[in-house]
């Protein structure tokens, strides 16, 4: 499981977890690639050879609204005392999903609906096989999973060389930092080179 925190083979909470609640949040607020993203958090709670960041908050910036990430690996408190979960807040309330649940709130912080569903591996497994039997196409595009992929990836490069990257909203593509485009490939070895 260590392998996640070595940029090598891994991408840290951001892409071992994040990813999933980053793709909610996307298709909840009807975005695909920010304009900006902002990176904050380091190696905060463990002293031993682990290279991504054990605490990170990252912010992307969309046109009319913003998605923040907020990561801790080591603690075991996580968002409303789950281990994962997201919020959107709006002008009129605000929408908390928590588990295979979610709760809305009024302005006074009043809760006016809740609802609890199943979840799970095997809801996407049972897609996944349904998909493969009859042709249809799955609940998640694979096209809808690499913007949110991508995502996590310009998170990780924001906080590897230590400042906010601009970005073209039409493709998700760093904008005019040589530095950080460093990250966007890596050199394979000879043979090893993925052929697309």
């Amino acid at each position: 499981y260590n392998w996640h925190w070595f940029w090598h083979w891994g991408n840290g909470e951001l892409g071992n977890n994040g990813v999933h609640g980053i793709d909610v949040c996307r298709w909840g607020l009807g975005v695909d690639y920010p304009k900006r993203v902002t990176s904050a958090g380091n190696k905060y709670r463990w002293v031993d050879d682990q290279e991504t960041p054990d605490t990170h908050v990252v912010t992307f910036d969309f046109d009319g609204c913003s998605l923040v990430w907020e990561g801790r690996s080591w603690s075991p408190r996580g968002f409303e005392n789950d281990t994962f979960g997201m919020s959107f807040y709006g002008e009129r309330g605000s929408l908390v999903i928590s588990g295979n649940g979610y709760k809305i709130y009024d302005l006074e912080n009043r809760q006016t609906a809740s609802e609890s569903g199943v979840g799970g591996d095997g809801v996407h497994l049972a897609d996944y096989l349904d998909c493969i039997r009859s042709g249809k196409r799955p609940n998640a595009e694979i096209a809808e999973g690499y913007k949110s992929a991508l995502l996590c990836h310009l998170g990780n490069i924001a906080h590897r060389v230590g400042r906010v990257l601009e970005v073209d909203p039409t493709n998700g593509h760093i904008k005019q930092d040589s530095e950080a485009e460093q990250h966007w490939r890596r050199e394979y070895r000879q043979g090893w080179e993925p052929k697309v």
